[in-house]
């Protein structure tokens, strides 16, 4: 019986804090992205910071990224997301980061070359493919290993801006933060009168 009932306890646990997880992961998709990937069941969200995909995403939108990394299914001008090396001015060194970029072929070696959206309406002969650098003196070459994923959909910021200030969205919010205080309340009740029964079974055992 004892058994059981840690069973149990154990369950409502992992449901307790998964629902809370998932709840916190609302809040903060809903409030900001920060500059990296956040995934879950497959899909990511990731906010962009470089302008080398402009006009189309613009510096600051957000992506929705699914788990597509099989290079069989890209073709030329798909946009893609992947982990590369490069320079970045902010920090005046080389850095290993996620890049939205678009997709052109895998060349000879099966290294998978890109180009930012200012070579998109060019022809392919002549456009200026990316070249990344580990350093001053090393080159990195994208493998099928670095791809995180497949661009599926762009939010611009004006619009993730103008749903937070909204009613709605500030509604949204507050539902949320609602909603996670209240669980906390009621575990922690449930939890306290638990504690007060198993002492109360214990004083009766003696």
């Amino acid at each position: 019986m004892t058994d059981k009932k840690q069973i149990i306890k154990i369950i409502k646990n992992v449901l307790y804090y998964g629902l809370i997880i998932f709840l916190l992961f609302v809040i903060s998709i809903s409030l900001f992205i920060p500059n990296g990937l956040v995934k879950i069941l497959g899909v990511g969200w990731y906010r962009v910071v470089s302008d080398s995909m402009e006009p189309t995403i613009m510096t600051g939108d957000f992506i929705v990224v699914v788990n597509d990394t099989d290079v069989n299914n890209f073709k030329d001008g798909d946009i893609i997301i992947f982990e590369t090396y490069f320079y970045n001015d902010k920090i005046g060194a080389y850095i290993k980061d996620a890049v939205t970029h678009h997709f052109y072929k895998l060349d000879e070696d099966g290294y998978i070359i890109t180009y930012p959206h200012s070579q998109y309406n060019k022809d392919p002969e002549l456009r200026i493919t990316d070249q990344w650098r580990k350093s001053a003196t090393e080159i990195h070459k994208v493998t099928k290993d670095d791809l995180i994923g497949r661009h599926k959909l762009t939010i611009p910021m004006a619009t993730f801006k103008a749903f937070i200030t909204s009613p709605y969205g500030i509604g949204v919010i507050i539902i949320n933060i609602g909603l996670i205080t209240g669980l906390v309340i009621i575990y922690k009740n449930d939890k306290k009168k638990l504690e007060e029964k198993n002492k109360d079974v214990d004083n009766l055992d003696q």
